[in-house]
């Protein structure tokens, strides 16, 4: 397991600010380092995942791109063990804006990562 850091979220919000615009910076490095304590100790990659939505499109640690840092860290987070999300952009935007809302609990996140991500077939 690669162990997720508050250094490696922030490198990943930039690269989304730089790529799609937005406002940069960090409000509460507080809520990432609370993340990276949770997710280091979730027992699966689905749960470690589901707590990154939930805890980044939720709380909202940036001044802007909480939604995509969100799911391009959550992605990354499953990519380190073999998993890729295989959803539409339009299923994605829906979880995460119920995600933002609060209308989705992490144990529901969960059980759509499982149902959503697929193994790479490396040949």
């Amino acid at each position: 397991m690669d162990y997720l850091t508050v250094s490696k979220i922030i490198e990943i919000h930039d690269e989304i600010i730089k790529e799609y615009g937005g406002t940069r910076g960090l409000r509460d490095e507080g809520t990432l380092e609370l993340l990276v304590y949770k997710a280091n100790r979730g027992k699966t990659i689905f749960r470690r995942a589901a707590l990154i939505l939930y805890i980044i499109a939720s709380a909202h640690p940036f001044f802007d791109g909480n939604k995509r840092s969100a799911i391009m860290t959550a992605e990354n987070v499953l990519g380190t063990e073999g998993y890729f999300l295989n959803a539409e952009a339009e299923e994605i935007t829906n979880l995460m804006l119920k995600i933002a809302k609060y209308e989705c609990s992490v144990e529901a996140i969960e059980g759509w990562l499982k149902e959503k991500a697929q193994r790479l077939h490396i040949s």
